[in-house]
């Protein structure tokens, strides 16, 4: 009985010893060579769109994101693309608000080359031009104005007539 329980014992500590290296592994991190894409977004107001949901989609397949993640306090998100083509980049929030970019990834940029403006082919903001969409907004809190002035104007035309208050006919007998 004492052979049988030192060699379970035996085999039990092999087993661990021979296993130990499976178990445990390191971890590590490097600096790419190629330079991120990375984005700022905001709302028309010029407010960024801190904390909402990103997704980067590769030309290689647009359907399922090949990147998923949150904006950062400032608006925003950066990614590592690894093939040429135009990536799109998704923000929403909450509300239903998206903004949607387009980046034209050329193959200098994959192989290390900078990452400028002008390969961009959306243009960075023009601190002097407000936002776009800004223009929408306003166009849309005047028609909306117009509207409900000139339904309060309808509705002030078709007050009912004054009715004369209660008469009551006195008896004289």
């Amino acid at each position: 009985m004492k052979v049988v329980f030192t060699l379970g014992l035996a085999l039990a500590g092999l087993s661990l010893f021979l296993t130990g290296g499976a178990l445990a592994h390191g971890v590590g991190y490097r600096q790419p060579q190629q330079p991120p894409v990375a984005l700022e977004f905001f709302y028309s107001t010029g407010e960024p769109m801190s904390y909402r949901e990103a997704k980067v989609f590769s030309p290689a397949d647009e359907k399922f994101a090949h990147q998923t993640g949150r904006t950062d306090a400032a608006g925003r998100f950066a990614f590592v693309p690894d093939v040429a083509g135009t990536w799109r980049t998704v923000v929403r929030d909450e509300e239903g608000h998206q903004a949607e970019a387009e980046i034209a990834v050329t193959e200098a940029m994959l192989s290390g080359g900078s990452v400028n403006p002008e390969a961009a082919s959306v243009p960075p903001a023009d601190s002097n031009n407000p936002p776009e969409g800004l223009e929408l907004l306003i166009r849309a809190a005047l028609g909306v104005s117009l509207l409900f002035n000139l339904a309060l104007i309808g509705l002030r035309g078709k007050r009912p007539p004054e009715t004369p208050g209660p008469h009551f006919e006195s008896e004289e007998a």
